[in-house]
């Protein structure tokens, strides 16, 4: 059985019998129900529990278009929208904000769950279900153990120091006696010690095929190792915005009302070293590895996807064959499974975003215009997830360095103007776009890294090669209002950034004029191995190890086609700034950029206003030379200390302060 599917079903049936819509801090105290102690009386129904308990995983993630970790600076959106992560980039979000989209709510749907999990390993001990083994019962322990570590880390790393519920409640507790926040170190070390002590001993390394996406003693030391990792970082070792922040009405022992360090302790760091360490070492003894182009390969000939444009390389040689092979394989990595072959995923999940051949997270950032149906009508996507300049800009060249300190690439002057001299594309109204559209691609957008080529979209690509009514390329043109370009009756669903995000698309998605769609949807990343190997390196870096850092990140350089980073380079760019870049490339789009900033206390500085620009694609049928025009985004960015953390929600409905009134709201709000 697959975890995925029975935790959708399951979940619905809880929902109708627990409450689950509601959205009260005591939800963490699930009601006792008598339907409850049914569940558990034979194996079959312990093990369906279980997997309701995980419910709350593809519900608290990072990868919905709407969540909070989007709105970093890797991506703009419409500004019609109005969601979640445009509260955030814009600076506005609130104590009474709504944030029920999807996977945004971390607060609710992980307290909401983390109550299931604790009301779980309570029946399971009182409880005899019919032909459970003892070997099941302490895996299945040990698997909620790390659900409830795991919950919690997710409100940690939202909310800053958390309430911790670390056992069933009484539905009739006196409201004075529910836990107010704890210090973020003490929380750590509940977290670390749950994971050490009662999770990771009893679980498998890793799970066989038929129950990928349950818990494993891998996972427990990859989430550890990035407590640890956010724990020795800047704002949280020493480095808070409101060191005064404290408790009033609630201790935690051996703290007091502190809430926060207010000095650096460098030892934190050569603890998150030694488990970054251990995390690494038990993925690679369990066989996980980084994805690798053979295995790409062989998805393709099996699929028949076609190896993809790249500007300039249009002649097949050796060089240049390798090359594109390289691009494909960045294609599947973000989009294939365990089943495929991608044993990089470490714990990865189906988010309830995507279907089989439909889901809003893969519509949302397709082109608007990708097939003419039969009837003549244009059949395509929102176009709602555009890079930003900066994070074009930072991608890497082929030679493996930024085009700003490539010596080798062209200079800045000569960014945007035409690759392809002498070429004009004169069809600007054609429906598809013509290949000769490629002659409009800029030079920033020729010679650069694989990942670019893979998982932007730029004018003048090649989208993919058999899209089109499942045999045909379609071509993208930004400047064409009658396809991809900007159209004041599709302005809700446009950006004009002039790019375009397309990873996690499947390479061999097909779009038929018949109105259908084919493709298969994507496991989306919670660890991965080259996370792994990029928060070695960090910690390496942070300790002054220049020559273990550059070795790990060199692992993850060599992935990406560059050869060996040597301390020659480091004039460039110091190491740690090299492994910040790495992580904003290698990490695109997977929710880290937004925790990697405010913990590096890098947020006022990258996210503030005026910092946003993209090329001047809000225009209908502009020339090339106004197209590609740098231009400041127009939306009201900015950046205020409070958002280092989300506010407790205290609004109607959700009132969070007043139903535990040992709670502090985050400073600021």
């Amino acid at each position: 059985m697959k975890i995925i599917g029975k935790i959708s079903y399951l979940t619905q049936v809880l929902a109708m019998t627990c409450c689950l819509a509601s959205c009260n801090y005591l939800d963490v105290i699930p009601p006792a129900q008598a339907e409850y102690e049914d569940t558990m009386n034979d194996a079959e129904h312990v093990l369906d529990f279980l997997y309701t308990c995980y419910g709350g995983v593809p519900r608290s993630h990072p990868f919905s278009f709407k969540s909070f970790e989007s709105g970093a600076d890797e991506l703009a959106f419409p500004p019609t929208y109005g969601y979640y992560m445009q509260t955030m980039q814009w600076g506005t979000v609130s104590p009474t904000s709504n944030p029920t989209y999807g996977g945004d709510n971390i607060w609710s749907s992980s307290y909401n769950f983390l109550g299931y999990t604790h009301e779980f390993l309570n029946l399971i001990d009182i409880t005899h279900p019919i032909g459970l083994t003892e070997e099941e019962k302490i895996q299945y322990k040990a698997e909620a153990h790390f659900l409830e570590a795991y919950y919690q880390f997710k409100v940690l790393e939202a909310f800053g120091p958390m309430a911790i519920i670390n056992e069933k409640v009484d539905q009739n507790i006196s409201l004075d006696k529910l836990p107010g926040r704890s210090h973020f170190d003490y929380c750590v070390d509940y977290l670390v010690k749950k994971l050490d002590e009662e999770a990771a001993p009893y679980l498998p390394a890793r799970q066989e095929d038929s129950y990928v996406g349950r818990a494993t003693s891998t996972i427990c030391k990859a989430l550890k190792a990035r407590i640890l990792l956010y724990a020795a970082s800047s704002l949280w070792n020493g480095g808070f915005p409101f060191p005064n922040w404290q408790n009033k009405k609630y201790e935690t022992p051996g703290y007091g009302n502190e809430l926060v360090s207010r000095t650096n302790d460098p030892q934190k760091w050569q603890r998150a070293l030694t488990a970054c360490q251990e995390a690494l070492a038990a993925a690679e003894a369990a066989g996980y590895e980084l994805f690798d182009i053979e295995t790409a390969n062989a998805i393709a000939e099996r699929q028949g996807v076609d190896l993809p444009f790249v500007p300039g390389r249009e002649e097949d040689t050796p060089e240049n064959i390798a090359f594109k092979e390289r691009v494909r394989m960045f294609q599947y990595l973000s989009s294939a499974t365990e089943a495929d072959g991608n044993y990089e995923l470490i714990w990865g999940m189906r988010t309830s975003g995507e279907t089989i051949n439909g889901g809003e997270e893969v519509t949302i950032k397709m082109p608007s215009y990708v097939v003419t149906k039969s009837n003549g009508a244009l059949f395509g996507g929102n176009a709602s997830l555009a890079p930003t300049l900066y994070t074009v800009q930072h991608f890497y060249t082929e030679n493996g360095k930024l085009p700003e300190q490539d010596p080798a690439f062209y200079p800045a002057s000569e960014w945007y103007t035409r690759f392809y001299e002498g070429q004009v594309n004169t069809d600007n109204s054609s429906m598809p776009d013509k290949e000769t559209v490629k002659y409009d691609i800029i030079k920033l957008n020729a010679k650069r890294e694989a990942r670019f080529y893979a998982w932007i979209v730029y004018d003048g690509c090649m989208y993919s090669s058999k899209i089109y009514d499942g045999k045909s390329p379609l071509w993208i043109n930004f400047k064409n209002t009658n396809t991809n370009g900007y159209n004041t009756g599709r302005s809700r669903y446009y950006v004009g950034t002039g790019y375009l995000s397309k990873k996690f698309i499947d390479p061999n998605m097909k779009w038929f004029r018949s109105g259908t769609r084919q493709w298969n949807p994507s496991k989306r990343p919670f660890v991965r191995m080259a996370e792994l190997y990029l928060n070695l390196a960090e910690c390496y870096a942070e300790m002054g190890n220049v020559t273990e850092a550059l070795k790990n990140l060199n692992k993850i350089r060599n992935r990406a086609g560059f050869p060996d980073l040597t301390e020659s380079n480091l004039g460039e760019m110091d190491i740690k700034e090299w492994i910040r870049n790495e992580r904003y490339v290698e990490l695109f789009e997977e929710g880290h950029r937004y925790y990697d900033l405010r913990r590096w206390k890098l947020a006022p500085e990258y996210l503030k206003a005026g910092t946003r620009y993209g090329l001047d694609g809000l225009r209908v049928n502009p020339s090339f030379e106004d197209f590609n025009t740098p231009t400041l985004i127009n939306q009201p960015f900015k950046w205020d200390d409070k958002l280092y953390l989300l506010p407790v929600w205290s609004r109607s409905g959700l009132s969070e302060l007043y139903s535990n009134p040992q709670m502090v709201q985050a400073p600021g709000y």
